[in-house]
């Protein structure tokens, strides 16, 4: 039987080559590419106040939203949105007819509402983009803000009552106008929890006369709610004036 002699010196040098050889591959290999960076999100609700505006056709970054938006439709629920860069809405009539075209900033993580408010003026509506707070406001608290989104009815202030209590819960507030202010818009007000009767009046001077008086809101418990003021004051249908509720949580 024939023997097979291997040197120790020639194991080494073998060794020794393949170190050098799998050394300059790690070297010559490119370093792989860093991860991509997290997506960043936000989450919108639209809510169409517009009236004698019909039904809208909405589009988010370029993308057609199924769901038509028709004026004080109850929104379906907050759309998660990119926030990488500022998001692109275009809401339009008959899927033609351009009424708004714009963008606008979000921030990661943020909860917003984008209120479509005033009659078609030259053929445009205008837009409210305000940052929703969803946070709890608290043990047999409920949060609430109020906006004027009527084109035609002056100041007013609203008064709510609740068993024996009341409390003025907007003073003097006009329509939110051309140029509102989105950081004060935003902000919530925390008030105790339950049923309230709701009596909106409009200013003249000194003199207030009630317009709307709703026996029942309701504002649960751990709720945020928006409640607008929408519609005509000369307005039919489902264009008088009114006061809405907008469901946040």
């Amino acid at each position: 039987m024939k023997q097979i002699r291997i040197s120790l010196k020639g194991i080494a040098f073998t060794l020794l080559a393949g170190a050098v050889f799998t050394s300059c591959k790690k070297k010559d290999d490119p370093a792989p590419p860093p991860p991509p960076p997290p997506s960043k999100n936000a989450t919108i609700l639209l809510v169409h106040a517009s009236p004698k505006t019909g039904e809208l056709t909405s589009e988010i970054n370029g993308k057609k939203h199924q769901d038509k938006l028709t004026f004080l439709g109850s929104p379906k629920a907050y759309i998660t949105v990119s926030a990488d860069k500022d998001i692109a809405l275009k809401f339009s009539l008959d899927g033609s007819k351009v009424l708004l075209d714009g963008k606008y900033p979000l921030v990661d993580k943020g909860n917003y509402s984008l209120f479509l408010y005033d009659t078609l003026l030259n053929n445009k509506i205008k837009a409210l983009l305000l940052q929703d707070n969803l946070s709890d406001p608290g043990k047999g608290k409920t949060s609430v803000r109020f906006l004027h989104l009527s084109p035609d009815a002056a100041s007013i202030n609203i008064d709510v009552f609740k068993d024996k209590d009341s409390l003025r819960l907007i003073s003097n507030t006009a329509y939110v106008g051309d140029k509102p202010d989105p950081k004060s818009l935003s902000t919530f007000k925390s008030v105790a929890a339950g049923d309230y009767r709701v009596k909106v009046k409009a200013k003249d001077g000194t003199k207030e006369t009630t317009i709307l008086d709703i026996p029942v809101v309701k504002l649960g418990e751990g709720k945020v709610t928006t409640l607008y003021l929408s519609g005509l004051t000369k307005g039919t249908g489902t264009t008088k004036i009114g006061l809405q509720v907008s469901q946040h949580k």
